[in-house]
């Protein structure tokens, strides 16, 4: 199934024609047929189609192009789907968002207006149109949606019709769990339009999906949901150290390191805080009110390699790709401010995953897992996982640990990864090269072009060097 890129130009023909295309582009098609029908999103209609003598432009009459709620003059691709008899134009790609503030047009989604600005502006590079809009925007009825599109390098209101794919970066937990996205989200899947990342993930339900898979039990700590004082009591007997987390954090927020001591046992958070207790019991009492009721989990402490105290992790980023396959597009090791947690957000640095495992330790074993290790780990979990779990996704946040032997530990999987423009330091004296799409962006709008029925083709690589090992692949059973 192949595409061309185009510009859709308005244009009142003198004649019946209501869509004049590339002669040569029929030709190659085979496209010989005096009508067929047009689609972009989910509106359709019936056309009378032409041939013309030039490249790069549609040209539509003004009256289709509203039937469509086509837009005109944007970079687009168009498909022939022969079997259907259907000029298909797209990748037209929603974006699901919790809120907006439209009057603020080059900003309108606050901190995450960067990212949904490179999004947008690569996108409509390589053809294409992004949408961004809130639950209520869409009107399931009349089959279509108002949202925000950017163009000119502002975003402006704009009726479109139902997109081909929905990209889930609702920010609200509490929302994504209500009768009214239960709603929209059947609606989605009945109007079969991929609709991916479907949730937040729920740590407890992460490591319960996990743990009966062979491949993952190896990378999975110790876990119980924190229900009364002999949960406490049965893992503080077994770990010197427990950490006790929120099921539903993120960011760090909420985590609370448990010890025990030959004196009792002595309870630590983020920022310097610590308290010691002669016993259990007391321990129990403080920590139940400081989890104030809320679903909080007691993981396993694990002996991870860090630099002065200060615990190192490693954040891999996975995401499908142009064939709808997980690969690993990014990973960074993350040094912890303090020696509870190491996220960025509360203070953390960043640095290479080599430079962290050559300069991090201590090493109580000769075995040290290499970076190519650490992704391979990444992927093969994030496989499991989306096999394990309902719902559609897309890209994980994997966060791993290495214990001091050299065991490779998952701590974390997030299905909402971060969006901020955080990088590594570049030493001094190194300036700042020039600004260049983000892989994880190229990567997102890859699979969205995949979804939408337009898949990007990879580019020719170089025979690899002799010598030169090949990365495993882990396929989508």
């Amino acid at each position: 199934m192949s595409y061309v890129p185009t510009i859709v130009v308005g244009y009142e023909p003198k004649t019946e024609v209501d869509l004049y295309l590339p002669q040569a582009q029929m030709r190659k098609w085979n496209l010989s047929s005096p009508t067929a029908t047009v689609q972009f999103g989910n509106k359709t209609v019936r056309a009378r189609i032409s041939g013309i003598d030039r490249s790069g432009q549609t040209l539509i009459r003004p009256s289709v192009a509203g039937s469509l709620l086509l837009p005109t003059g944007v970079p687009l691709l168009l498909r022939y789907d022969a079997d259907q008899q259907t000029l298909v134009f797209g990748p037209y790609v929603g974006i699901l968002v919790s809120s907006y503030h439209a009057q603020f047009t080059q900003s309108p989604f606050g901190p995450l207006s960067p990212f949904f600005n490179e999004v947008a502006d690569i996108c409509r590079k390589r053809g294409g149109i992004i949408c961004a809009f809130r639950l209520q925007d869409v009107n399931w009825d009349a089959g279509i949606v108002r949202g925000l599109v950017r163009r000119g390098g502002v975003w402006r209101q704009k009726v479109l019709p139902l997109p081909q794919c929905i990209y889930n970066r609702l920010v609200s937990r509490q929302r994504e769990r209500s009768e009214q996205m239960a709603n929209w989200l059947r609606r989605c899947k009945e109007a079969n339009i991929p609709f991916f990342n479907e949730r937040f993930l729920n740590k407890w339900h992460v490591h319960s999906a996990l743990q009966n898979q062979a491949g993952a039990a190896e990378h999975l700590p110790a876990m119980v949901r924190f229900s009364g004082m002999e949960d406490l009591r049965m893992m503080l007997s077994t770990y010197r150290t427990v950490y006790a987390k929120p099921a539903n954090g993120s960011m760090g927020r909420g985590i609370i390191r448990l010890r025990r001591t030959q004196e009792g046992y002595h309870l630590a958070r983020p920022g310097g805080f610590g308290k010691t207790f002669s016993s259990i019991t007391g321990l129990h009492q403080y920590l139940h009110k400081q989890t104030k009721g809320k679903p909080y989990l007691l993981q396993q402490g694990l002996p991870l390699i860090g630099l002065h105290g200060r615990p190192t992790d490693f954040r891999v980023l996975v995401q499908k790709n142009r064939a709808g396959e997980w690969a690993v597009t990014s990973m960074v090791a993350r040094l912890g401010l303090n020696r509870i947690v190491s996220n960025i957000s509360r203070g953390g640095q960043m640095m290479t995953p080599l430079q962290a495992l050559r300069v991090c330790g201590p090493w109580a074993s000769s075995v040290r897992p290499s970076p190519a290790r650490l992704r391979e780990v990444a992927l093969k979990l994030s496989v499991l996982l989306e096999e394990a779990l309902p719902g559609h996704y897309a890209e994980f946040g994997v966060d791993l640990g290495v214990d001091v032997r050299g065991q490779v530990w998952l701590l974390e999987v997030n299905s909402k990864p971060s969006k901020t423009t955080n990088t590594i330091p570049l030493p001094e004296g190194v300036e700042v090269p020039p600004r260049r799409a983000r892989p994880s962006v190229v990567r997102l709008l890859e699979y969205s072009s995949y979804l939408s029925g337009f898949p990007r083709t990879a580019r020719a690589k170089p025979r690899a060097t002799a010598g030169r090992s090949k990365s495993k692949k882990y396929r989508r059973r």
